[in-house]
């Protein structure tokens, strides 16, 4: 007897497609918004960037004392990486990396349907995400000591979600 899990190469091939679509669209929204993206960076930049982008969209499997948290970042969605990126360029540096404050980002997106369903549960995935993220962020020098955003992490948050949509 086939169960619900049981999907055909076509299917598969199809919910892939729809997913880089989804990744297009995110990609020429935040284009569309934080100028310049698109523009050659250093190779020193170029590396940085691609160490922010494995903490985004890591390449391994998590390390299994840390896959509940790390499953946190994995649930967000391209709408909340976008409000994200926005609000981290709209707060500018200094600002700290609130989960609130990214949810109410989320919820102001402009050109975005929908709505948050459950916004105690969106929430808490925000902050465990967000948690999660911290010390990573921290060591790249994204956000500072006191977690607070530093300019290099307002210019590289949008930069490595487009490179990571791209």
């Amino acid at each position: 007897m086939a169960d619900g899990w049981d999907i055909d190469d076509a299917e598969a091939d199809s919910w892939l497609e729809e997913w880089a679509a989804e990744d297009r669209e995110a990609a020429a929204y935040l284009a569309e918004r934080v100028p310049g993206l698109g523009d050659e960076v250093s190779p020193d930049d170029a590396r940085w960037l691609d160490a922010l982008t494995e903490t985004i969209s890591p390449s391994d499997l998590p390390d299994p004392e840390d896959i509940e948290s790390a499953s946190a970042v994995m649930a967000l969605e391209h709408v909340d990486w976008l409000g994200l990126a926005l609000g981290v360029r709209r707060r500018g540096p200094g600002s700290a990396l609130d989960p609130a404050e990214v949810q109410r980002d989320i919820a102001h997106l402009e050109d975005v349907d929908g709505e948050i369903e459950d916004p105690s549960g969106h929430l808490a995935v925000l902050e465990a995400a967000l948690l999660h993220l911290g010390p990573q962020w921290q060591d790249l020098g994204v956000l500072d000591a006191d977690d607070r955003l530093t300019a290099r992490g307002v210019w590289g948050l949008p930069r490595a979600l487009h490179g990571t949509w791209s």
